[in-house]
């Protein structure tokens, strides 16, 4: 008994100096309590909150009073294979005082009810995955915003965190149409819609659908209902997207890449953000890429009727850090997953593979990789991001490391010979970079000679009308594109068919001669370049 009570004072005396030792910090400061309760993987318990920040530059002390927040929350653990780790990672619910979803701004993020504080245990350089949102972000796509904070749950330091939002059909969030129990029929019923592939070991089987090809292990590859959640959707909607999608892919796996209703798969989805969602997984070689914590998300028609890549989430195992899928090595290609220890197969699409077979998909990607890579992709650009951050963390980084001695351990399935020290790690990842970027740059195929992504793009550039689109033959141009301009058509697989002076053009453009399809119309002149997608259907 005597015993029992030495360990209990010495765990006090422990939290208690730990507690002393953290007392302020240049980051917000998020303290939370759960009465000593134990927080479980499931369901959320109830706790409190208290948010503290001075403003930008403010040292934060933690006898300040709370200002973002102070009030009810539900907690629960959160992850998979991450749960195991002392350093837990929290999903939150923010509570009024009968504990109903109260939305809440916080810390200059979009008002929502639902956040996350991610540990990051697995990245010691605590940037992967706020640099893979950066990037996303700066590509021009929705990506979870974050905020660091250091965090203390019932009077102990619990480290350095990103308070995260969560992936959410909101305005600020994923920002599609809401789809009500009496959507049912017309535009209503068309979006909107989130879709994710990830683990189905725990997912009821009226949770998910299954493609009509299967995965690369040979598996039927599942799509789980995301939003609406599967409890919530209903019969209609789930024939829709499940019609939605295999349309797509009846499409995307044809011989000429078009289904029998006559479209093309590029008509079912915003390309750009399918080359980008490429783009971003294959930079970092995500392990996890493509086939878990992987999202696709569909607007209402009227809003826009194409299906989009993402917003992209689970990004720790990432630029070198896991050896899962060879990760680590700075060559290949995640897409195809035929590297050493990749077993985890079950949830890979295929029609990745098969874009990437197109050569207009290639084009899109090796000209959007080209420009990204004079922007947010070159070098400096990241390694100035990396270096501002790092700075920013000294003393943060410095108490975290203190309370959870991670550097130098095998705590996950790093590489061999890993550093021991956080400077080798941002070492290290800086090194796993610059390979990977100049691997990239040698090995991305396809070229620019027709950038199919301008197509989809609206123009800056005095516009053209074309008309009538879809066609049985004959289009007009409006205006007629004069002398010293260039009209150009290719088909829909990247070829030229047609290269005329635009003053040749009188009247309408005969295309009688071109079978059924999509086609591409390309004007051309001094500060002149116009793109527009031709449909022929007779």
């Amino acid at each position: 008994m005597k015993n029992h009570i030495l360990l209990a004072v010495v765990l006090l005396c422990n939290a208690y100096a730990q507690a002393q030792e953290f007392t302020q910090s240049e980051l917000p400061i998020i303290v939370l309590t759960t009465n000593g309760i134990e927080i479980p993987d499931e369901p959320k318990i109830l706790g409190d909150m208290g948010i503290i920040y001075g403003g930008e530059g403010v040292v934060n002390q933690l006898t300040d009073p709370f200002t973002e927040y102070n009030g009810n929350i539900g907690i629960e653990t959160r992850g998979n294979s991450t749960q195991d780790f002392d350093k837990k990672t929290y999903t939150i619910e923010l509570w009024d005082d009968v504990q109903n979803e109260i939305s809440v701004n916080l810390l200059g993020m979009g008002g929502e009810e639902d956040w996350v504080l991610h540990a990051m245990v697995i990245d010691k350089t605590q940037l992967r995955i706020p640099m893979s949102f950066y990037l996303a972000q700066q590509m021009g796509h929705y990506a979870a915003d974050w905020r660091y904070v250091e965090v203390t749950l019932n009077g102990e330091y619990q480290g350095v965190y990103i308070l995260t939002e969560q992936i959410k059909r909101d305005d600020d969030r994923v920002d599609i149409a809401k789809l009500d129990l009496d959507d049912l029929a017309g535009d209503s019923l068309t979006g909107g819609y989130i879709l994710r592939m990830d683990w189905t070991w725990d997912v009821d089987y009226e949770d998910l659908f299954y493609s009509e090809y299967n995965s690369q292990a040979g598996y039927p590859m599942p799509y789980q209902y995301y939003y609406p959640k599967a409890a919530n959707i209903l019969p209609a909607q789930k024939t829709y997207i499940k019609g939605f999608m295999d349309e797509f892919e009846n499409a995307v796996f044809a011989g000429d890449y078009t289904n029998t209703q006559g479209f093309r798969y590029n008509d079912y989805i915003d390309t750009k953000s399918f080359v980008d969602f490429l783009l971003i997984n294959e930079f970092s070689k995500n392990s996890d890429g493509y086939k878990l914590s992987s999202y696709m998300h569909k607007d209402r028609n009227n809003n826009d009727s194409r299906l989009k890549a993402g917003p992209i989430w689970d990004f720790d195992q990432t630029y070198g850090l896991s050896t899962v899928c060879s990760s680590d090595v700075t060559n290949g290609w995640t897409y195809l997953q035929n590297q050493n220890d990749c077993g985890d197969l079950e949830s890979m699409p295929m029609f990745w593979q098969a874009m990437m077979n197109d050569t207009l998909f290639q084009n899109a990607a090796y000209c959007r990789w080209n420009e990204l890579r004079e922007g947010v992709f070159h070098q400096d650009s990241i390694f100035n991001w990396i270096d501002t951050y790092v700075a920013s963390l000294t003393n943060p980084l410095e108490r975290n490391f203190e309370t959870w001695d991670f550097i130098g351990e095998q705590i996950w399935i790093e590489p061999d010979n890993f550093p021991d020290t956080y400077e080798g790690e941002i070492e290290y990842l800086k090194n796993w970079i610059t390979e990977r970027l100049t691997w990239m740059d040698a090995n991305m195929p396809g070229n620019c000679d027709f950038n199919w992504l301008s197509v989809e793009e609206p123009s800056a550039l005095p516009d053209y009308s074309i008309y009538p689109n879809p066609s049985r033959g004959e289009i007009n141009i409006y205006p007629l594109p004069g002398n010293g301009l260039t009209i150009s058509i290719f088909n829909s697989i990247g070829q030229l068919m047609l290269a005329s002076p635009g003053g040749s053009i009188q009247g309408k453009l005969d295309l009688n001669s071109y079978p059924n399809g999509v086609y591409y119309l390309r004007i051309t002149g001094q500060d002149v370049l116009v793109q527009k997608k031709i449909i022929i259907q007779r």
